[in-house]
């Protein structure tokens, strides 16, 4: 504590905040004097219900800070942060928050010897305030197309100051899109480290009269925007999804069988809005089936072929998403999957979406589910999931969803730019 209050003289911090995230991954705040930190060291209330966590009668929550995530904003230098945990009154870590669901998976983990350690490739927008995509540069372009490079730049070194480890950044697909992929890092800090990559474009993309929207499919005629997640699996430092002589092990077929087993009921936590489903159609590298294969991007889950080390990488999971329970769910389900041994489907190179239907019956290859209403549906129905999150949780979270496809179906019914123009209110600055 006392090099804390050293931290803030030496770097002239004046101002302290506290950053935490709701159930459906909004990262929000509360920011006090720097001199007054003996008095908030240890937490402070929130109120849960405007939050979305609680009953109006059971608002009272606290947040309370992981020391660990001291950073401070390379755009406000008179601010330090932290990352909270969320507890409720009886001083207990609460069961609705979702970074200690995270950290109860990653514990069960442990009791296997395991470490889960993750790299997100995050995809985002940069648009104009007419909603338009702010240049038209295509994949990996450089300059004269590429006029955002600097701007990606600028979000990359303030992901840099505040302790992120970027592998590479790059223009994407679509026009005005862009991606950053993370090093190799703990599942928990890392989905610490998206949240705070979320904030940091959204910010500098304000700084510069742009909107950085992280809206699944903003544009119906341009590639969506996804979240990937790449999953690594060690033990003792070593890899154990890799095997000497057979490339692949047992043990990183039987996560992936868990993953594939329970991925329907995990959608509605992956892809939480109704615009989702916009991205995941055929055509756009975005998965549809529910398949695996080495080097293979038209499937769910690809084990990448061109690194010695494997891993697996799930590419239908978008940033609308909660990245918590995001990850949360993807290792309890793989951990599900080891621990019963659950043999998947057999692996396939081949392009899934130009197989014929009867083809991939016989593979045993099944569509996602291709609406939030029926994604919803699937995870009402899956009891170990459900266990994962937690009844409060659940219950808050399908409450919200349900309105939410009731109002996007009233729209949708007026008409087509009623449906988008919905969709842009809800999703376009929110996810």
């Amino acid at each position: 504590m006392s090099d804390i209050k050293e931290f803030f003289i030496e770097n002239n911090v004046e101002f302290v905040q506290f950053q935490f995230t709701t159930v459906f991954g909004d990262l929000k705040s509360v920011e006090f004097p720097a001199d007054i930190w003996d008095h908030m060291k240890d937490g402070t209330g929130v109120d849960g219900s405007s939050l979305g966590f609680l009953a109006t009668e059971q608002s009272d929550m606290k947040i309370i800070p992981d020391l660990n995530s001291l950073a401070v904003l390379p755009w406000e230098p008179r601010v330090a942060r932290f990352i909270c945990d969320i507890y409720g009154n009886d001083n207990q870590p609460h069961p609705s928050d979702p970074r200690t669901i995270l950290k109860k998976v990653i514990e069960q983990a442990k009791e296997f010897e395991f470490e889960y350690k993750t790299r997100p490739e995050l995809e985002w927008y940069f648009l104009d305030y007419d909603l338009e995509p702010f240049e038209e540069g295509q994949y990996m372009d450089t300059l004269p197309f590429d006029e955002l490079g600097f701007l990606r730049r600028n979000i990359a070194a303030d992901m840099q100051d505040m302790g992120i480890k970027v592998k590479t950044i790059h223009h994407e697909v679509g026009n005005a899109q862009q991606e950053i992929e993370f090093m190799v890092f703990d599942a928990l800090i890392q989905a610490d480290n998206t949240q705070t990559a979320k904030l940091i474009i959204k910010a500098e993309s304000l700084f510069n009269d742009l909107i950085g929207s992280f809206m699944p499919k903003p544009f119906p005629d341009l590639a969506g925007s996804g979240l990937h997640i790449h999953q690594y699996l060690t033990k003792n430092g070593e890899n154990i999804f890799a095997d000497k002589e057979k490339g692949i092990s047992d043990t990183l077929r039987y996560f992936v069988g868990g993953i594939l087993a329970h991925v329907d009921a995990m959608t509605a936590i992956l892809n939480p809005t109704t615009n989702s489903y916009k991205r995941l159609v055929p055509g756009h590298e975005a998965p549809v089936y529910k398949s695996w294969g080495v080097a293979n991007r038209t499937a769910l889950i690809r084990v990448p072929g061109y690194e010695s080390s494997a891993r697996i990488e799930f590419r239908a999971t978008d940033a609308a998403s909660n990245i918590y329970l995001a990850s949360a769910l993807l290792l309890a389900a793989g951990l599900d999957g080891i621990k019963n041994k659950i043999e998947p489907i057999k692996p396939t190179t081949k392009n899934i979406e130009h197989l014929s239907e009867s083809e991939r019956k016989e593979m045993g290859i099944s569509k996602l589910p291709s609406s939030l209403s029926e994604a919803l549906d699937a995870l009402e129905k899956n009891s170990f999931i459900k266990d994962v999150l937690g009844k409060e949780l659940l219950e808050i979270f399908l409450k919200v969803k349900r309105n939410e496809c009731k109002e996007y179906d009233e729209a949708k019914e007026i008409g087509e730019s009623e449906e988008w123009e919905w969709e842009y209110e809800n999703y376009l600055e929110r996810t």
